[in-house]
């Protein structure tokens, strides 16, 4: 659970990590994220996109496990967060592959993490 966490919550920072941002932009990006993440826990999720999420997250777990192999190699700080840009940039990729955008993923990963239904709903596509 904690390795799927991480990995949700690596492709939520990844859409507001851009270092170019001022502290401030980024944390007004984050906030305005878990705004709408919060009011899209509201609206119904349908089988579809369920799916769609199962296998995102599967993808989404495995670019995880091999980052934190090769992060674990990193030898300077550099090299680490080159590692990481990569890695958020193929999980962006895997969600979009899987039908969903980055939002909509973040809003059921939201949804999942607060709803047992809805976890239990992604738990039994896996």
């Amino acid at each position: 659970m904690l390795k799927r966490t991480f990995a949700l919550s690596a492709l939520a920072a990844a859409m507001f990590s851009v270092p170019a941002l001022a502290q401030d932009q980024q944390q007004q990006q984050q906030e305005y994220a878990q705004q709408q993440m919060e009011e899209m826990q509201n609206e119904p999720v349908t089988q579809e996109q369920l799916e769609q999420f199962a296998s995102a997250l599967n993808d989404i777990e495995r670019i995880n496990d091999e980052f934190v192999e090769q992060l674990e190699a990193a030898e300077t700080q550099e090299e680490a967060q080159e590692l990481q840009i990569s890695a958020q940039s193929e999980m962006v990729e895997a969600v979009e592959d899987s039908g969903l955008s980055v939002e909509e993923y973040n809003a059921i990963a939201y949804r999942m993490q607060n709803d047992p239904e809805v976890q239990q709903q992604i738990e039994d596509l896996r």
